[in-house]
């Protein structure tokens, strides 16, 4: 029986693997994506994908309520209540499917204008049928995976996720060499949504064999109310979440053109890779906060939410310093130099990262807990004052002004909320030592992202070549802010914890590969 932390940190390598190489997959997708299709197909490819985000706010937070129940289960091992839940889940996600696919084609009369692309791609309702098909049937198999996930097994989902990810993209890439049609590429997506889904399907049948029982007892009326409850709270924070995170593209579409998001795509790229890196990572932990919620005091729950947000503070900080600092001349190595954005706006897309990725430690304690419902209200006026700010500001001044609004929308309502209700009503502890740590923290990272910038730009003029230029801009980025990093937090209490789990997970690994090579 694996403990907490052996899980944790074997679901957050194989998560951080597996991102590498897709990541570096989609870089080549990419490259083969701009050269084959013309500029617009790559703004459409980033609408309709923003667009199938607010689609899928059907699933109305059911998945993370239902994940949230099957802990308690899990971990007293309770196959009937589980087998319950997993017949409700599945119930839910087979009419969350449905519904998508309905509302996905009603409004596919209207997509040229909201696409505005003014005919420049063929085929716009089809494009996006077909979008709107490859979200609705990964509904259709995907509930078993989440009990995966619950019974702390993320790395298993992971393989799965990333193996078929790496050959669905290989003959996507082969595909558009070949054949130069979007269609295929997006008829691959579907073919590999639908078996990723089916197989994953397929393990957990194997794992636990009790599901194939089709005799499941209803779940009780407590459970089904705390379920309903917990649904309800989780879809408002859905839809303010997908308010905020995925209309940016439709507002620059609609304010600066379909060409300007083909360029916001690129760096979007990036970043939501980057996004999917940290959200593998904290959901990896997730499933292991709610056993140790379950089973442990609420002070070491707050320990070890502390030691979680700082390694998670340095880490985001590290990688803002590197887009900061290397996105531009990346994006020109990558696709050319048409396709970068003045530096100012750089900066904006990497302050709109920061502040959503320093939530990441906040977001994953509440929904260990299932602390969703006392700021379920918050996510509706977070939605509102984001709309305003960024379709006002992105008339005035573009691309930029999109991100601003979402940045400013952020900062006045979650940055703060979310910590006060998850301190008041799951950890019960005071929240404003929380603060301090968060301002001072990202003061701190300022600074050393400053002076890193700084002191790598001035050794990287000296190179006239743009490759070496670039390596010796990373190498002494890296280098630059970690050393000041260390040098400004070695004496904090937060970083010394860090260092004390890195070097237990370090034996832990160590002591595993012995024990595994004395086997052999």
């Amino acid at each position: 029986m694996k403990s907490r932390t052996e899980s944790s940190v074997q679901n957050i390598v194989y998560s951080i693997i597996g991102q590498t190489v897709a990541l570096l997959v989609s870089f080549i997708l990419r490259i083969i994506f701009v050269r084959v299709l013309q500029k617009d197909y790559l703004g459409v490819d980033s609408l309709f994908t923003s667009l199938v985000s607010v689609l899928s706010l059907a699933e109305l937070g059911v998945g993370s309520a239902i994940n949230f129940s099957l802990y308690d289960p899990l971990a007293k091992k309770d196959t009937y209540r589980i087998k319950s839940l997993m017949g409700l889940y599945k119930k839910a996600y087979i009419c969350i499917g449905i519904i998508i696919f309905i509302v996905g084609c009603m409004v596919t009369p209207f997509i040229e204008q909201i696409s505005n692309t003014k005919g420049n791609v063929p085929n716009l309702r089809l494009l996006f049928l077909l979008f709107v098909l490859n979200s609705s049937i990964s509904y259709f198999y995907s509930y078993k995976k989440s009990l995966i996930i619950a019974d702390q097994y993320r790395y298993i989902t992971v393989v799965y996720n990333y193996a078929f990810f790496v050959v669905m993209s290989v003959l996507q890439g082969i595909g558009l060499i070949i054949f130069k049609n979007y269609i295929f590429y997006l008829v691959t997506m579907i073919l590999f949504t639908f078996l990723q889904n089916y197989f994953i399907s397929k393990k957990a049948d194997k794992m636990y064999p009790f599901l194939l029982d089709k005799k499941t007892d209803k779940v009780s009326k407590k459970t089904f109310k705390q379920i309903v409850k917990n649904a309800y709270a989780m879809s408002l924070h859905k839809l303010g979440g997908v308010v905020v995170n995925s209309t940016d593209s439709v507002i620059i579409t609609h304010f600066s053109g379909i060409g300007e998001v083909g360029k916001y795509s690129n760096y979007l790229l990036i970043t939501n890779a980057l996004n999917l890196v940290f959200s593998q990572m904290f959901t990896s932990i997730i499933a292991s906060v709610g056993n140790l919620n379950v089973m442990k005091s609420k002070k070491e729950v707050v320990n070890v939410f502390y030691t979680v947000f700082f390694a998670g503070f340095w880490v985001v900080s590290f990688v803002s310093c590197c887009l900061i600092i290397f996105f531009n001349p990346f994006i020109s190595l990558w696709v050319g130099g048409k396709f970068k954005f003045s530096f100012v706006i750089v900066v904006v897309i990497v302050i709109n990262f920061y502040v959503y990725q320093i939530r990441r430690p906040v977001l994953t304690f509440r929904d260990a807990m299932g602390v969703y419902w006392f700021d379920r209200y918050l996510p509706i006026i977070e939605s509102l004052l984001n709309l305003t700010f960024s379709i006002y500001l992105a008339s005035k001044i573009g691309v930029a002004g999109a991100l601003l609004g979402t940045i400013l929308s952020t900062i006045l309502t979650t940055l703060w909320v979310e910590p006060y209700v998850l301190f008041k009503h799951g950890l019960h502890a005071n929240v404003w030592i929380y603060y301090l740590k968060l301002g001072t923290f990202s003061l701190i990272a300022s600074i050393d992202i400053f002076l890193t910038r700084t002191i790598s730009i001035m050794f990287s003029q000296i190179i006239s070549n743009e490759f070496l230029s670039f390596v010796v801009l990373v190498i002494i980025s890296v280098l630059v802010f970690n050393v000041l990093f260390v040098c400004f937090f070695f004496k904090f209490k937060d970083f010394q914890s860090m260092i004390k789990l890195l070097l237990l997970v370090k034996n832990m690994i160590f002591s595993r590969m012995h024990k595994e090579n004395g086997e052999l």
